[in-house]
């Protein structure tokens, strides 16, 4: 919703007012970057070349596509601006042009030939015969949001940036006594045995004196003040609200259905395994093995020398082969195999493993589900209305409750919420909405001002005002004390809780059996390990740290919350060979790469130094505004000044 009703002024005002923007700068709050050397026409320049803002928000666009991809599209725009992808999005940007502009200073050309081999030579483009598919190459450019032009250049400075940082990034190796070190702290392993020494166990310490629980009191006053505070008025122009009250015609509901047929419609899927061979003699001997019944994949190993990975298609849609095999493929059984069949591609045999046959629900069957979609719609289109009316009732002076109620949607109170949604009493407070902006806005807002509309998604609007505001306050000791008590007792039981692990770790490391003395202790003793320093997930962080600090058969106690644990260490282990441990050639050239990367970083820290950056922070804002990029804008079209070519 928050796109669909921003669609209809946000990009265009907040585009409009980028000329505005553009007029006064700000610094970008690092050294090489200051706001007031952009050109006011660029997000950024580097050396001499602009960085143009439709330039930035196609970019910007891909990586909020890909994002959105990754984690099932459930990431607002808001959520991943906070992630920083907008300043992500531009460094990478700034870091590959002065690569590119450095490359071409030092006479670097790469050639179309050599671009051409390194497309053609990546297998993501590799089709049924494992050579390059200009088929298979706009595919992945269309689900990656690219042009061929785009894919190309972007190819040709990956290729010239490696030559520039490769050779320096592979020359860098670690030194042998430094691998040592560091494969020896990395994987030793250590065993321990630990025992529990929980303060709940301890015996009641009795009651406090006045001074103690006086300076309990006055030690933790944080813990016995109370929060602040806040009654809140507000409207909610809920689109559910209205949804309800929409009548929907059945050629309404008829046109929906059609619109979201996708929704509706599951096609039918089939994981395929393939035979294919150039030969038709071949294909005929395979066709004989499978009749007598021959394990399909042996087959494909034996008459085509396939692999098993080449074998397997996955599972696929009609629409997902090649026409000549499709209608063969969707025909037979599941489990049955195909008769062989020819394609520009040569000569296939096609098994059916499974088959989905897929779903297609009927607008009866999906009717009342069609009507809340007509509804919400209409709804979304009736609350973008009176959100208007709404602030212009506001505008015109009106209150939070009359502007409300012109508008058909009564105010509401929260009384005395403090931050997490509590009531003074401790409990829920009443009235509180499911808008989790809500609070936070409130805790902002300056009392007695309404706030700014403010949008929820799906949920509509909301504006608030701040009628009154409680100040955090320490709660008189009268009524805190039996809580003061019960963090005296606590903190003496933790107390005794230590008092008594040392009391072991002392017996331990005199030589008492450590098994002989847990026979007073309510817990059984653990062994902890073997375990590395960083196996973090084994035991408690302060257990693994005392364990690398004692010695082989020696003692100690660690913090375990309001507990301690007695720690005996009982083996310790050198890094040894086995599956989990990196031999010393293996971690020396992850050292080395890891020293690369960072030798390259610096080195295009340099670059940026050495052209000069600067970011226009007031246009850069306004492009990474949400509502005022689409992210859906440039995908499969060419990103600007990016004239169509091809090498291939």
């Amino acid at each position: 919703m928050l796109q669909a009703i921003r669609s209809k002024t946000g990009s265009l005002i907040v585009k409009a007012l980028a000329g505005v923007l553009i007029l006064s700068f700000a610094a970008w709050g690092i050294e090489d970057v200051i706001g007031t050397s952009a050109s006011e026409l660029s997000v950024a320049t580097v050396g001499k070349q602009d960085i143009p803002p439709l330039e930035f928000e196609y970019e910007l666009a891909r990586e909020t596509q890909r994002l959105r991809q990754t984690f099932g599209g459930q990431l607002s725009e808001e959520q991943l601006l906070a992630f920083g992808i907008g300043n992500g999005v531009l460094q990478r940007m700034i870091n590959e042009q002065a690569v590119t502009l450095t490359s071409a200073k030092m006479g670097l050309r790469v050639s179309d030939d050599q671009v051409t081999r390194s497309i053609q030579g990546d297998p993501t483009f590799h089709g049924f015969d494992n050579q390059f598919s200009r088929q298979r190459f706009y595919e992945v450019m269309r689900a990656v949001g690219l042009t061929e032009a785009s894919y190309i250049e972007q190819v040709r400075n990956d290729i010239a940036n490696a030559q520039v940082l490769g050779s320096a990034a592979s020359s860098a190796s670690a030194p042998k006594k430094m691998t040592e070190i560091l494969r020896a702290y990395r994987y030793e392993k250590r065993t321990a045995e630990t025992l529990i020494i929980r303060a709940s166990a301890q015996p009641d310490p009795g009651q406090p004196t006045d001074a103690q629980i006086n300076e309990i009191y006055k030690a933790q006053v944080q813990r016995f003040t109370a929060p602040e505070y806040r009654t809140v008025s507000y409207v909610h122009l809920d689109p559910a609200n209205l949804a309800s009250t929409i009548t929907v015609a059945e050629e309404d509901l008829q046109e929906s259905y059609e619109a979201n047929a996708a929704s509706f419609i599951k096609a039918e899927q089939r994981t395929v395994q393939q035979i294919v061979v150039s030969d038709e003699a071949k294909i005929r001997e395979a066709a004989r093995l499978l009749a007598e019944g021959r394990d399909f994949v042996t087959v494909a190993s034996e008459v085509a020398e396939m692999e098993a990975a080449a074998v397997d298609l996955g599972t696929v849609t009609i629409e997902g082969l090649l026409p000549d095999l499709a209608e063969a493929v969707f025909a037979i059984d599941e489990g049955a195999v195909t008769e062989p069949i020819k394609s520009p591609l040569g000569w296939h045999i096609m098994k059916a493993t499974s088959v989905d046959v897929g779903i297609v629900q009927t607008l009866d069957d999906v009717r009342e589900e069609v009507r809340e979609i007509v509804g919400r719609e209409r709804a979304i289109d009736a609350l973008y209305d009176i959100s208007i009316k709404f602030e212009d009732e506001i505008g015109g002076g009106a209150t939070l409750e009359e502007a409300g109620n012109t508008v058909g949607f009564s105010a509401k109170v929260i009384q005395n919420v403090d931050r997490q949604g509590n009531a003074q009493s401790g409990a829920k407070a009443a009235g509180l909405p499911e808008l989790a902006s809500l609070l936070p806005l409130a805790f902002t807002a300056e009392r007695g001002i309404e706030s700014d509309l403010t949008e929820v998604g799906d949920r509509g609007f909301f504006m608030l005002r701040v009628d009154n505001v409680v100040a955090p306050a320490l709660r008189p000791l009268d009524t805190v004390r039996a809580e003061v008590v019960d963090v005296w007792k606590a903190s003496e039981r933790t107390k005794l809780a230590e008092t008594k692990a040392a009391e072991i770790v002392k017996l331990v490391n005199a030589g008492t059996d450590f098994t002989t003395l847990f026979a007073t202790v309510p817990d059984d003793i653990e062994v902890v390990g073997p375990l590395t320093r960083g196996d973090r997930d084994a035991a408690d962080a302060s257990i693994i740290a005392q364990m690398y600090e004692l010695k082989r058969n020696t003692s100690g106690i660690a913090r375990v919350g309001s507990d301690y644990a007695v720690v005996r260490v009982t083996n310790v282990q050198a890094p040894g060979t086995d599956a989990g441990t990196p031999s010393m050639a293996d971690l020396n050239q992850q050292l080395g790469e890891e020293l690369g990367r960072d030798l390259a970083a610096q080195i295009v820290e340099a670059m940026r130094e050495e052209v000069g950056v600067s970011i226009n922070q007031r246009l850069y804002e306004a492009v990474i505004e949400p509502g005022s990029f689409d992210p859906y804008a440039f995908i499969g079209s060419a990103p600007p000044n990016m004239r169509p070519q091809s090498v291939m």
